[in-house]
């Protein structure tokens, strides 16, 4: 299996501590059998700053990848393609997203013949969660958080995402562009699956969100497989980092 990362731009020195603690999470409940990838445009310092046994890959020149382009939205998160490997079961993992303990839904999703994707619920699903992509979303776009996504061994959501991808290049101005457009094209590329009964979703008091709108009052981690500090300062990570640290020994 292959689990993946991107950090870029000013995300470095301000989440590579959050990075290396998530990374960190999946490492221990996964183990060294699998990838472990992080994707960046400055190789050579977070290599530094991380100081961990991971395959660290350097970004490619714009011209390379069409998700490699400067925006509100967070597009880089996709370079170089938003697939690695169709033949492996792909991970990609925000860098402020943490593993507490074994996910055992993963198994099940995995187990499920009919399942392809698998994605973090929303915490209420509200337009804004698709960004400027709600003008394309319908009643029936699912409200996903894209902090998660699994993509089985098999299955690529590329041809769709690169589709609204497109339609956004087309249709979104920049002064309109806002952080979460590019969770509102996953949304629609996850429509189909969706509808076909092939998409997965964590369940939310499991996976959760926690940010000062989702889950604030929360302060015990017991029972939560993985947590999801939201953006934009992760107050999260802070209130429960000796949680993590503990759970990292």
């Amino acid at each position: 299996m292959i689990f993946r990362w991107s950090i870029w731009g000013g995300h470095i020195s301000k989440n590579i501590e959050l990075l290396r603690y998530s990374i960190l999470s999946f490492q221990k409940h996964f183990g060294d059998s699998h990838q472990y990838i992080v994707y960046t445009d400055n190789k050579e310092y977070v290599s530094q700053q991380l100081s961990l046994s991971i395959d660290l890959r350097q970004f490619p020149e714009q011209k390379d990848s069409v998700f490699s382009i400067s925006s509100k939205a967070t597009w880089m998160k996709w370079c170089p393609a938003s697939r690695i490997d169709i033949n492996q079961t792909e991970f990609y993992v925000d860098s402020d997203v943490f593993l507490l303990r074994y996910p055992k839904e993963i198994d099940t999703f995995l187990s499920d013949e009919g399942m392809g994707f698998a994605i973090l619920d929303e915490y209420l699903g509200q337009s804004w969660q698709h960004g400027a992509m709600a003008r394309k979303a319908t009643d029936k776009t699912p409200f996903i958080n894209a902090g998660f996504f699994v993509q089985k061994a098999g299955h690529d959501i590329t041809t769709s995402l690169i589709k609204e991808f497109n339609w956004w290049m087309e249709n979104i101005k920049q002064k309109e562009q806002t952080h979460h457009d590019e969770q509102g094209a996953l949304a629609i590329a996850l429509t189909e699956p969706m509808l076909e009964g092939k998409l997965f979703v964590f369940p939310k008091d499991k996976y959760m969100l926690i940010g000062p709108n989702e889950n604030k009052d929360v302060n015990n981690l017991d029972d939560v497989t993985m947590f999801h500090a939201v953006y934009p300062d992760h107050p999260a990570f802070y209130k429960f980092k000796n949680y993590l640290d503990t759970s990292l020994k």
